[in-house]
């Protein structure tokens, strides 16, 4: 039997490359030049947008001719994210420095010990909280803090963030501009080519526009290039203008899907007579905890009804494989990758709907997984 990497890879799947990853350019703008992003210039703006990934940048510019003429002047390179490829797991790492293996968000909803429960990663702060008796379940955004210490820094972040994040030690310590509309984001950011040094920024819709229209439809093409385009036109001349040395990237990519393509789970799921608690992950990567002497039973179940969409896994194995980083996870996060672990093989889905929860809408576009739709991100430079 070959090899996690390599059945991967013969599925069609990406194995995450760590060392060309998002979390390594952002190590590299903290300290001012690097491998990815090069040297030259002192002030650096890093714009991470949201579900940008190379595939449609790539078309995006290929049928713009403004962004062609804009973006197609700069050095662009395919870069890899990590895995899972959803974003809290990824700008967990982004700010962090810290691998999945080592910080352990890896999904939404996730188990977290000292709640007794699975917890909504989204409702709550990705950095750690001020209050000393509050449940520590993120790490200190080492990277961003680094970030920091340049003259001239600051943080473009959309207001909501800002605010869901704003009594955390480390958000006080930073200068933040919030803001709350693309036209304030244009503002700020055309604000800051005159007055700041380092800028590390964010933009969030394009992953909206996405799990509501999909990349592939025209209407969803036609807003992500929209946006793109006010992007090249607004701000990116006025950073040029001012000698800026401009670093774009993403936290991952999106995959399209149909409905038919998405699997529900249930409490009444055959499956489920197999697990010791209820599954968790992402949508394309789905962890499970299996009760003791039924993981035959869960194996068979699984390849019968899933084994032509999804990869079944020892997660002690996947941790081994280096899938997450680090071959290891520590011992007080090692609950969290469960027994078992399934990985889409391309568009399929897979979501547990608990007793008292409905479907609610269904997104078509999703990520998550190891697809090279979702993986593999853009590094611009211009």
């Amino acid at each position: 039997m070959g090899s996690i990497r390599s059945e991967l890879e013969s599925a069609g799947l990406v194995f995450p490359d760590f060392r060309r990853s998002n979390v390594e350019v952002a190590k590299e703008v903290a300290k001012g030049d690097g491998a990815l992003i090069g040297n030259g210039r002192s002030k650096l703006f890093f714009l991470t947008i949201d579900a940008l990934g190379y595939d449609l940048l790539e078309k995006a510019v290929a049928k713009s001719r403004l962004l062609k003429g804009v973006f197609g002047k700069g050095s662009l390179e395919r870069i890899s994210t990590v895995f899972p490829s959803f974003t809290p797991t990824v700008f967990t790492s982004i700010d962090s420095g810290l691998l999945p293996s080592e910080h352990g968000i890896i999904g939404s909803p996730l188990p977290i010990k000292e709640y007794g429960a699975l917890r909504d990663i989204f409702g709550v702060s990705w950095w750690p909280a001020a209050n000393e008796d509050a449940v520590v379940l993120f790490p200190q955004p080492k990277t961003v803090l680094q970030m920091a210490k340049h003259k001239g820094f600051f943080y473009l972040q959309d207001e909501k963030i800002v605010r869901k994040s704003e009594k955390t030690d480390a958000m006080k310590s930073i200068r933040v501009l919030p803001y709350i509309s693309q036209d304030d984001f244009v503002f700020q950011a055309r604000k800051l080519a005159k007055t700041a040094r380092l800028v590390y920024a964010y933009i969030w819709e394009l992953d909206h526009v996405q799990h509501v229209y999909t990349k592939t439809a025209k209407q969803g093409f036609e807003v992500v290039t929209y946006l793109l385009e006010r992007l090249a036109e607004k701000v990116i001349p006025y950073l040029q203008k001012e000698g800026w040395r401009i670093i774009i990237t993403s936290d991952h990519g999106q995959l399209s899907t149909k409905r038919k393509d998405a699997i529900f789970l249930g409490p009444n799921s055959k499956i489920m007579q197999d697990l010791a608690m209820p599954p968790w992950g992402t949508e394309s990567t789905m962890f499970f905890e299996v009760a003791e002497s039924r993981e035959k039973s869960f194996e068979t179940r699984f390849g019968q009804h899933f084994g032509n969409r999804f990869l079944l896994y020892d997660s002690e194995e996947a941790i081994r494989s280096g899938l997450f980083g680090r071959g290891y996870v520590k011992p007080a996060l090692r609950y969290r990758f469960g027994t078992h672990i399934a990985i889409s093989k391309g568009s399929y889905t897979l979501r547990y709907v608990a007793p008292s929860s409905t479907i609610g809408k269904f997104g078509l576009g999703h990520h998550g997984g190891l697809t090279k739709e979702e993986m593999q991100i853009p590094l611009l430079i211009l």
